[in-house]
């Protein structure tokens, strides 16, 4: 079987767009949504200024990150190399998008499901060449099969200088460029002041470079397509309510071992993380470009995406909850010391999980790494703790005993996140230019108030010290501690998805 591939020789790119329009018209492909298209960078200071044309489409990964996060094996890779999508099983979730490196994936708004180059398959296989190819005037684009030697592209590729798109991400691009500047081909090496949309002039995204005003001939953007985050605000509920509710059960289980048998541990943090649980369940089929098709994450699963698996856990954890709950209302205790193991397990499973699930992101360096998934735990203990507080204090006199715990639980979930942010976020180095513009907007940037006041210092510091100098002794103190705590926890899991996508892929 073939292993097709393209070479690009940016010498020859004069920037027409013909390849744009070709796509367009070949895969009546929407307005505002591109397969691919051709990204302007100027270079200098007049009138020593120099533009470069880099056209930008899918690389048809070896090791494909679109195909590895999928939910419901939509994406899949041909027998001769190329990534391509099946449209009747996307369900929308948009992980796709988080995990390619090169932004090459987009959510088609007539079918609401995910869209991308295929290198023209329904042409390839006909024998003809990808429509971009055949309309492009200076031929710099260059098609074939990269495993067979009498192919120009595969001379390239054995003999010519070339550089690819993001080698470090180790995915096997297939899209080589002859002459690329690095300012071109790395998109944080450019700044990004303006970008261009259907006839308006709109600005930067957030996390883009800022101009330096010494070197005004720096590289920047001249024409480029918008940008936008496929995660949002209802990404940021799923985490706030899936927090509360892994952690309401996860501190039943350890309140009810430790030997409190009230009905706190018993029946109200169960019936807490069950309401929360079903919240959970419910913001993220909202959230589907296709919620009726939510449940071929269970019939069709990926067992390679942590997607697939954060349901499976999501769904012992409400099972669990119910059970739990049951077992405390009709004094079934015998029953529920043996579900404190499997309860903290899950527990912890349910809430690390998405971590996993961040990370496979790999487009987005600043939720690479294990450390999330870590602080989750923390996160979700220190929510759970905060919720049940405020339960305690409603229920009165027969919940006690719990609170004092409660509020340490509280406090030491809350310390262990703040160091956890402290070392992750603002002492260690970045690893890549990529997490340091992502870190910049956190540290220094548009969201520097939102992390030191919210995050930090009034959902953090404040709580933390109003538990250790007051305790719960004073109910208005101990409910206010909670209610900050849990205001923290949502400004920094807004933070962290937010900031994650501001820095531009392509």
């Amino acid at each position: 079987m073939p292993n097709y591939g393209f070479a690009i020789d940016l010498r020859k790119c004069i920037g027409c767009h013909a390849c744009t329009i070709a796509c367009k018209a070949e895969h009546q492909i929407p307005v505002g949504v591109n397969r691919c298209w051709v990204k302007t960078v100027e270079k200098g200071t007049f009138p020593d200024t120099r533009r470069f044309f880099f056209p930008v489409l899918c690389n048809q990964c070896d090791e494909a990150p679109c195909v590895r996060i999928c939910p419901t094996n939509a994406l899949f890779k041909r027998r001769d190399g190329i990534v391509d999508l099946y449209g009747d099983s996307c369900i929308g979730c948009r992980a796709c998008m988080e995990a390619c490196p090169y932004d090459q994936l987009f959510i088609d708004p007539n079918t609401r499901t995910a869209e991308k180059c295929n290198f023209c398959a329904n042409r390839v296989e006909n024998k003809l060449l990808p429509s971009c190819v055949s309309v492009c005037p200076t031929e710099c684009r260059i098609f074939g099969d990269l495993d067979d030697p009498t192919s120009e592209v595969s001379r390239i590729f054995q003999r010519e200088a070339f550089m690819v798109r993001k080698p470090e991400k180790g995915t096997g691009p297939k899209v080589l460029y002859l002459g690329a500047e690095e300012s071109v081909i790395r998109p944080e090496e450019a700044v990004r002041p303006l970008y261009y949309k259907e006839g308006e002039v709109h600005l930067r995204p957030i996390g883009a470079p800022l101009p330096d005003p010494e070197a005004p001939g720096d590289p920047r953007v001249d024409y480029d397509i918008p940008h936008g985050k496929p995660w949002g605000v209802d990404m940021v509920l799923y985490l706030v309510f899936k927090a509360i509710a892994t952690g309401a059960l996860l501190v039943s289980a350890l309140l009810w071992h430790f030997g409190f048998e009230g009905g706190l541990a018993t029946v109200a943090g169960a019936a807490l993380s069950l309401v929360f649980i079903t919240l959970t369940a419910v913001v993220l089929i909202i959230d589907l470009e296709r919620p009726e098709r939510f449940y071929y994450i269970l019939t069709r699963g990926n067992h390679r995406s942590w997607m697939v698996w954060g349901a499976y856990f999501l769904t012992a954890h409400g099972a669990l909850s119910l059970a739990w709950l049951a077992a405390g209302w009709f004094g079934w205790y015998t029953a529920l010391g043996w579900m404190v193991v499997p309860a903290v397990i899950v527990s912890i499973l349910a809430t690390s999980y998405t971590g996993f699930l961040f990370a496979q992101g790999l487009g987005r360096d600043l939720w690479q790494g294990p450390a999330a998934s870590i602080d989750l735990i923390f996160q979700s203990s220190a929510a759970g703790a905060a919720a049940l507080l405020i339960v305690g204090l409603l229920m009165g006199p027969p919940s006690a005993a719990a609170l004092p715990v409660l509020g340490w639980i509280l406090a030491g979930s809350m310390i262990a996140h703040l160091v956890i942010l402290t070392f992750e976020h603002v002492l260690s180095p970045s690893p890549t230019r990529h997490h340091e513009l992502a870190t910049e907007t956190i540290r220094r940037g548009a969201y520097a108030r939102l992390f030191w006041g919210g995050a930090i210092v009034a959902g953090g510091l404040l709580p933390i010290a109003l538990l250790l100098t007051l305790g719960v002794t004073l109910p208005a103190v101990a409910a206010l501690a909670a209610v900050l705590a849990l205001a923290g926890g949502a400004a920094w899991e807004y933070i962290w998805v937010e900031a994650g996508q501001s820095v531009p892929l392509s």
